[in-house]
């Protein structure tokens, strides 16, 4: 198992260094792409990740951080096909929460997408998304963009099972807690600190007691992009262990 960070900005402004979400699972040569912010195609092509081998995208929500990049990556998956001797994917399969994102990727591909590479949209809820021999991946909603009254959810983190380990991606959550019995049991928690400071989920993890054995930072706010190594030595003061604080091009494996 590889995770390779390719976005690791919250919603600012542009950054120098940093693009906005994006990371991609690596499993037995298959490729499991989580959200797609702006940037994300050039910082995997640039990483030797082959656009031509990603079948599976999905994305937590509509956020323009997490989505903004999607028709740039499929756009960068034709034009590889068309210009290099890749072969060419069948199928790509979008696991969407709502039908506004189809609408809006659609809408900006119409005047130039391949027809030998099929899109399939799948709106997606609680429960398993996708399965098959290698990794189970799970929806859970949270509460980033509705509060617990509401009747359809719109924003989601998910859980993927692979070889016998669990890891979390928060996508964007209200709270920690909204990812429920997930962290009981988590050997990796990717957590957004757009939202959040590194060190105060740490110290609530550690107080609630919960089981995640490794923490990652994903999708950072001001308090890592300000101070990147004071950020640092609080969440793990407040950890009693090291964390990662994940940057764009990197890749981690497990």
């Amino acid at each position: 198992m590889k995770i390779h960070t390719l976005g690791t900005c919250a919603g600012t402004e542009p950054m120098p260094t940093r693009q906005h979400a994006s990371c991609v699972f690596e499993v037995n040569g298959r490729f499991y792409w989580f959200d797609a912010g702006s940037g994300c195609a050039r910082t995997a092509a640039l990483n030797g990740i082959p656009l031509t081998k990603i079948d599976t995208v999905f994305i937590s929500h509509r956020h323009r951080d997490h989505v903004a990049g999607l028709p740039d990556l499929l756009w960068n998956i034709r034009k590889t096909v068309c210009m290099t001797d890749s072969p060419t994917p069948e199928k790509i399969d979008l696991y969407i929460p709502e039908m506004l994102v189809w609408k809006c990727v659609s809408a900006m591909l119409e005047l130039e997408w391949s027809p030998r590479i099929a899109l399939e949209p799948h709106i997606y809820g609680d429960g398993t998304v996708f399965e098959n021999a290698d990794v189970r991946i799970e929806a859970r909603h949270n509460f980033h963009l509705e509060g617990p009254e509401a009747e359809t959810h719109t924003s989601y983190s998910f859980r993927i099972t692979s070889e016998g380990k669990h890891f979390v991606y928060s996508g964007d959550v209200r709270k920690y807690t909204d990812m429920g019995d997930w962290l009981d049991d988590c050997d990796l928690l990717m957590m957004e600190t757009g939202h959040h400071k590194a060190s105060e989920v740490c110290a609530g993890l550690r107080a609630d007691g919960l089981g995640v054995k490794k923490i990652m930072f994903v999708h950072s706010g001001r308090e890592i992009l300000n101070d990147y190594a004071g950020a640092k030595a609080r969440a793990e003061a407040a950890w009693g262990e090291p964390v990662i604080i994940a940057e764009d091009g990197n890749s981690y494996e497990f």
